[in-house]
């Protein structure tokens, strides 16, 4: 099931504050299932990489371990509803930072109140201030919370079902940009060839769906 409200407060969070890079871009969780989008096509040099083989994947990476020579830097990074999914999101996000070319821009998105899912497995939910300790070398220009609206303060919304209150599903929100100028990228891009290759209101509790590395559609 599609929560509407969340949706569209991601969508306003995008709107309102995120301006990726042009140039290479990276989609972590890129896999694609039942309605999710293919958010491979909103940009003309990319590369999707995901743990698991399966539509949307360009690259089958473990982004916890050792990063492949090849793989070069990129100018934008994406990394939304993946983090919870990681059993070491700490080594994802270094990775993630050693993947960005200086004044690389990232828009993250993560879970702070929602039920368990899987795909494979799911491990965490995380506050603004967790984003801000897995990505230190990021300057994060907006984190915010997105639910029934956005709202910068730690209050969760709430909402009734059965004249009971429940805490609404919240995701955490982010764009940053990389330490650094985009000028000194050009010294990082060894490897970094084409990126896609070219041959081929409802309460937490009660929500339904779910999937591995995705969006608000999960």
């Amino acid at each position: 099931m599609v929560n509407r409200l969340l949706v569209s407060s991601l969508e306003e969070f995008e709107n309102l504050h995120v301006t990726p890079n042009p140039g290479r871009t990276l989609i972590v969780g890129s896999q694609i299932y039942r309605d999710k989008e293919d958010r491979r096509q909103r940009y003309a040099d990319v590369l999707g990489v995901d743990m698991l083989e399966g539509p949307g994947v360009d690259r089958v990476l473990d982004l916890e371990e050792d990063l492949p020579e090849d793989l070069g830097q990129f100018d934008h990074v994406e990394c939304m509803s993946v983090l919870e999914h990681s059993r070491r999101p700490w080594l994802l996000a270094a990775n993630l930072e050693r993947l960005m070319a200086p004044g690389a821009t990232i828009f993250v998105s993560v879970p702070l109140c929602w039920r368990i899912h899987g795909y494979p497995s799911d491990y965490w939910r995380m506050t603004p201030e967790a984003i801000r300790q897995l990505f230190p070398n990021v300057e994060w220009q907006s984190l915010m919370l997105a639910s029934h609206g956005l709202t910068e303060g730690p209050k969760f919304a709430v909402v009734k079902q059965g004249g009971h209150p429940y805490l609404a599903r919240t995701e955490t929100v982010g764009f940053g940009r990389m330490a650094g100028t985009p000028a000194q990228a050009s010294r990082t891009r060894r490897g970094a060839r084409s990126t896609r290759p070219t041959a081929t209101v409802e309460p937490a509790a009660t929500e339904e769906g779910g999937a591995s590395q995705g969006t608000a559609s999960e």
